[in-house]
């Protein structure tokens, strides 16, 4: 399964930035276009709360400002709370990386929005997330493998992996045979 988002957007108002306890945590609300217009001639947009935590929400809350325009990856998460006797739900991206595309106003210096960058950010996080996953299967591999090597010394487990092995050799063989009738035959072909 995946819960992989890519936004690129603009902050609609300074992020809000807090701390729970030890964590730092900032929100905010990205405002992402559609790609297309509403009947009434103006940009269809998406109004995305977002939640960044640790050292993420603090760049955030330092270096970001109502109107910047930024890209981010996360994962989509719902929840519900009460509030007025009523259950309420919200939909937010958690932040994973985001990517500064223009700084605001006061620094005065403007990073390039071209659409090169822009699919540079998702192969950078396609890459992150198939090496987060590739890192996930070989502990998952791992575990497995010290848990076989615990039940190793059962008569039945034995038994199965010499089973195992015996196919294996057989498959081998097979292979190897029909390797060297191909081999054979295609000697045997008359060059012209």
């Amino acid at each position: 399964m995946l819960n992989k988002s890519v936004l690129v957007g603009r902050l609609t108002k300074d992020p809000a930035y807090f701390k729970k306890g030890d964590i730092m945590i900032s929100t905010f609300c990205l405002a992402v276009e559609r790609g297309y217009k509403t009947k009434q001639g103006t940009i269809a947009v998406d109004f995305i709360v977002c939640k960044a935590f640790g050292k993420l929400a603090y760049n955030i809350h330092e270096y970001t400002k109502k109107g910047q325009l930024v890209a981010l990856t996360g994962q989509i998460q719902s929840r519900a709370y009460i509030k007025e006797d009523k259950k309420q739900y919200i939909t937010e991206i958690i932040c994973e990386t985001i990517k500064f595309l223009n700084m605001p106003a006061s620094s005065k210096s403007v990073i390039p929005q071209s659409k090169e960058e822009i699919s540079d950010l998702i192969s950078e996080s396609a890459e992150s997330y198939s090496k987060d996953l590739s890192s996930k299967v070989n502990k998952e591999k791992l575990r497995a493998e010290n848990t076989a090597k615990e039940y190793s010394d059962s008569n039945i487990d034995d038994e199965l992996y010499n089973q195992y092995s015996n196919v294996v050799n057989v498959i081998k063989k097979v292979e190897e045979s029909e390797n060297n009738e191909n081999t054979s035959s295609k000697s045997k072909v008359p060059s012209s």
